[in-house]
């Protein structure tokens, strides 16, 4: 909790400064909760199994603390790889240079939970409950 609030506030003034992060709720709640659902799986599970639990893993055995900033630098740089291979409607946030550096904070605080806690579970709920926060209260694109 300590470094979370601070971090939070980092990530927040980052995406509403980088115009990607606006009070905007979403109306249509029956497609918001499918949505969240989908978004369980894809990005939130299959992200946190990638880098914080296989990569993290593998990375750690050569050393914890290089193993945790490579995995964070690694998160942060799969958003623009999405962006610029599979190209989703909300490519261009993901190239914004204000996106990166709120990725690689929520990185960091995730890498450093996932060791505090030794389990996946807490930063997969964390993960996401931010991305369901940003897409249903905060102008996250769906589509």
């Amino acid at each position: 909790m300590g470094i979370g609030l601070p971090a939070g506030a980092i990530i927040a003034l980052a995406g509403f400064f980088g115009g990607w992060l606006a009070f905007d709720p979403v109306g249509d709640i029956p497609a918001a909760l499918i949505a969240g659902i989908f978004l369980f799986f894809v990005p939130v599970f299959i992200e946190e199994l990638v880098f914080r639990g296989v990569l993290l893993s593998w990375l750690a055995t050569f050393s914890q603390r290089w193993g945790s900033w490579l995995s964070a630098f690694l998160f942060m740089l799969w958003h623009p790889l999405q962006a610029l291979t599979f190209g989703p409607p909300w490519a261009a946030i993901f190239l914004q240079p204000s996106f990166l550096f709120a990725t690689f904070i929520l990185g960091i605080i995730l890498t450093h939970i996932r060791i505090v806690t030794q389990s996946l579970w807490p930063v997969i709920a964390i993960h996401w409950t931010l991305v369901l926060a940003w897409k249903l209260f905060f102008g996250g694109p769906f589509y």
